[in-house]
């Protein structure tokens, strides 16, 4: 009979955007993380943090910075910002979802709360510091890819900073081999149709391909197949494609779909494993090891901001 009860109360929790907020606002870690475990993906819910923000550092993202590895970079970084710095630091939610980094202070009313929405795509690197090691930062490019910021931000134990480097490169290869399944499918309909063998002709523009991704294509979308091959014209036509980006007549949000389509067709050609982010050492195998039940307990159930509730899946 309780078992029974149990199951109900999950899909009611599961089913409901109003008693998953609840749950969030109310600050019952139970329910949250039953509502967790009984998502198909825990990434349309959205897992969030509650952490410190120390500081950031923008950097013109020149050969030099290329050249540095991302996780010197930080480590360069998270100190001067632990110096200039000074506490106490603002504390603000992340929350992790299938599209994105969404940043906000929970303490701001409605009308006046800034939210900063960083899409997966431009996450070029996220880890811990072994000095200062309640420390988790990540790097963000820019849209242009001109300049990159370190984001500094401090967690309340070193486990749960270890547990956000695993939450955002697991929510980055998701992002990464469903953008990869989408332009596996779109090659298949363009072959069939310049074959003759479907009538139809509609397919999905690669540089259009984004990470919001369908029920025929999540992370496991290309994860048993080959990928298909990314050719030195595939990635020329890609940047031109985006040459004239800022001046063309387009959303926010169109821009960000194709500039996600550039930066995933590069990083195809040119990294080994480019469904992996870049973590800092000794976290790749911990990243790679996702374990809900374990993360869950990290997991800070906040109250979402109103416009964010409708970015989020909570179906």
């Amino acid at each position: 009979m309780a078992a029974r009860l149990l199951r109900k109360t999950g899909e009611a929790i599961k089913h409901s955007p109003g008693a998953l907020r609840r749950a969030l606002t109310g600050g019952n870690r139970g329910k949250y993380q039953m509502a967790l475990a009984d998502a198909e993906d825990p990434f349309k819910v959205g897992l969030s943090f509650q952490v410190e923000y120390v500081g950031f550092e923008t950097l013109p993202n020149t050969d030099e910075h290329e050249r540095t590895s991302h996780s010197k970079l930080c480590d360069q970084v998270v100190p001067r910002q632990y110096k200039d710095q000074a506490p106490p630091f603002k504390k603000l939610v992340v929350i992790v979802s299938d599209k994105r980094l969404t940043v906000f202070d929970p303490t701001e009313s409605t009308a006046s709360q800034k939210v900063v929405r960083i899409p997966l795509y431009r996450i070029a690197y996220c880890g811990s510091n072994t000095i200062f090691n309640k420390t988790f930062a990540f790097i963000e490019r820019s849209r242009d890819s001109q300049s990159i910021t370190v984001h500094v931000l401090a967690a309340e134990s070193v486990k749960k900073a270890q547990t956000m480097v695993r939450v955002v490169a697991k929510a980055f290869q998701n992002v990464y081999m469903e953008w990869q399944a989408q332009q596996k499918r779109g090659k298949k309909v363009r072959k069939e149709v310049s074959s003759g063998t479907t009538e139809s002709s509609t397919t999905q523009p690669e540089e259009a391909a984004s990470a919001d991704g369908g029920a025929d294509g999540g992370a496991d979308g290309g994860a048993d197949t080959e990928a298909p091959a990314v050719t030195q014209a595939d990635e020329d036509a890609a940047e031109a494609a985006a040459a004239g980006l800022e001046k063309l007549d387009l959303t926010e949000e169109e821009k960000d779909k194709r500039a996600l389509h550039r930066t995933f067709t590069r990083r195809t050609r040119r990294v080994k494993k480019p469904e992996v982010l870049e973590v800092s050492a000794g976290m790749a195998e911990k990243a790679a090891e996702f374990d809900l039940d374990e993360v869950a307990q990290y997991v800070d159930p906040v109250d979402l901001p109103a416009e964010e509730q409708g970015q989020i899946d909570l179906a």
